[in-house]
């Protein structure tokens, strides 16, 4: 959805799936091991088959596995790196099975993201939160398409100043929260819970769905656990290591 709503392109071989944006933020050109990896000649193989795509590309990009469908030998943390991908991070999966009432918060104004400054304020909260340029952000979250129809994306105001945001999407059965972020300085306030919970109620009423999941970092997990999420698999995170030597040598 990302890839393609930023005029990107989704590309599928052998257990690998390309969806990649086109744009600065690694975060949007997103590589996964897409089904269960046999072995290490499997896991080998298909780091060959990464490197391929990424050959050609002019921007970095991340790579996601799912740390239930690697090979258990420990010799596999090793396959990474010597392909030129550095473990920095892990996702939780996470599941919630009923959405729980809105969580109110006496001081926080919900908009939802319905035009061009919306857009923008939810992109900048975004980048802000991770730590990224905000042209990255817009470049990365400014398109119309990822804000349309079965989208319930909402920013937060608190004495007039956009601080938090939360997206959750309709898919075909069941609810995904993404895009929850707060800006650095206003953490804390119990902003993104509630921001959350909004989104989440208001995507509920409209189609009915209950089932809900989500990718937690792990320093939102626990807000997303007292919403009622539970944890499934861990999905550990790589980014080049090209991308990170460029980084420290700046």
């Amino acid at each position: 959805m990302y890839a393609r709503g930023a005029g990107g392109e989704v590309a599928e071989q052998a257990g690998v799936l390309a969806t990649w944006a086109g744009v600065q933020w690694p975060i949007v050109n997103t590589l996964f091991l897409s089904t269960p990896v046999a072995d290490l000649e499997d896991l080998r193989s298909r780091l060959g088959r990464v490197a391929e795509f990424t050959s050609n590309k002019p921007q970095f990009g991340m790579l996601i596995a799912c740390d239930s469908w690697l090979p258990k030998q420990p010799e596999s943390a090793a396959v990474f790196p010597a392909h030129g991908w550095i473990h920095v991070s892990q996702a939780y999966g996470m599941v919630c099975q009923q959405v729980s009432a809105a969580i109110p918060l006496e001081g926080l104004e919900y908009r939802r993201v319905d035009r061009p400054e919306l857009r923008n304020a939810a992109a900048d909260i975004n980048a802000a939160s991770y730590g990224v340029s905000m042209e990255m952000g817009r470049e990365a979250l400014d398109h119309e398409s990822l804000w349309g129809e079965g989208c319930f994306g909402y920013v937060g105001y608190s004495n007039g100043d956009a601080v938090a945001t939360a997206t959750t999407y309709i898919r075909d059965d069941y609810l995904y929260v993404a895009l929850v972020a707060t800006l650095p300085e206003s953490r804390s306030r119990g902003f993104a819970k509630a921001i959350t919970s909004h989104s989440m109620q208001e995507a509920s009423k409209a189609s009915g769905l209950q089932r809900t999941i989500l990718h937690a970092t792990p320093m939102a997990r626990s807000i997303y656990e007292s919403l009622g999420f539970r944890t499934v698999t861990t999905f550990p995170m790589f980014l080049p290591a090209a991308l990170l030597a460029e980084h420290q040598s700046s």
